[in-house]
């Protein structure tokens, strides 16, 4: 067994017998807002390892006035069937997150245990949560979030630019999840009148 996976079985031990002697509470909503908004980064780091320029052909049922299928040539990243595919994926990442809360002020929040090959440095400002089911609920809270929003998603991934606060607008603006609002831009009161 790698070291990393021992550590991590070594984790969530610690964090079952911390779970039950401390108590934590939190809601199914505060679950699924950061699960959304942890499936909300999957999918934007799965997308980002794909050639941006690469097309494929959709063809839908529509016909021309000589009978041939009408076929439109789009960015094989913006592509219904891509992003469906990964869409019935991405729930398996969940795999990857274990909850928790942090250590200076009790919130809740879920945690991806290895990045980029190494430990997550944050998890020593946490404490983890162990609910009894190995957080394999985090797997069923993201296929119900994309199940229920799947048009949200679908619409805010094929958009021409995802923006910088992508997790909030489909998060907490669409899917009501998450009660964060999107950073407002400065107001530069130069050079106006006073009232």
């Amino acid at each position: 067994m790698s070291t990393i996976k021992l550590f991590l079985c070594c984790m969530m031990l610690v964090a079952l017998a911390m779970g039950q002697e401390q108590g934590y509470s939190f809601t199914s909503k505060e679950v699924k807002c950061h699960v959304c908004k942890a499936t909300v980064q999957e999918l934007e780091d799965a997308i980002a390892k794909e050639d941006p320029k690469k097309m494929v052909d959709v063809s839908g049922f529509r016909l021309d006035a000589s009978g041939n299928s009408i076929t439109k040539r789009v960015r094989f990243i913006k592509s219904e069937m891509f992003l469906t595919e990964l869409m019935e994926k991405i729930c398996d990442k969940m795999e990857d997150y274990l909850k928790a809360t942090y250590k200076n002020n009790g919130k809740f929040t879920l945690l991806k245990m290895i990045i980029d090959g190494k430990m997550n440095p944050d998890s020593s400002l946490v404490d983890f949560v162990q609910d009894g089911d190995l957080n394999k609920s985090l797997g069923h809270f993201c296929l119900e979030v994309l199940e229920d929003n799947e048009e949200t998603f679908l619409k805010a991934f094929q958009a021409e630019e995802l923006g910088n606060d992508l997790d909030i607008k489909i998060c907490s603006e669409q899917a009501k999840y998450c009660d964060d609002a999107p950073v407002q831009d400065e107001y530069n009161f130069e050079g106006k009148e006073e009232l």
